[in-house]
């Protein structure tokens, strides 16, 4: 299963990365490539069976001063 996660993930690399370097989009291929490890990294975890934080959580916490500010602000 990891081997096809991994190759799964070169595939994309491999069709997209080329053009964006030839291209000269820098910026592109940077973001592609953080989206792309982040990606992959967390592919790897659920298949191995590790601990995945839940994005609502993650959102959570992110947002939770904000939503409060809001809250106060209204009512």
């Amino acid at each position: 299963m990891l081997i096809l996660i991994v190759l799964g993930f070169l595939s994309i690399a491999y069709l997209d990365a080329p053009t964006l370097w030839q291209k000269k989009e820098w910026r592109e291929l940077t973001v592609m490539g953080v989206i792309w490890a982040l990606g992959l990294a967390l592919a790897l975890a659920v298949a191995l069976n590790l601990p995945v934080p839940s994005p609502a959580q993650i959102m959570a916490r992110a947002f939770g001063p904000l939503t409060e500010w809001l809250i106060g602000l209204i009512g």
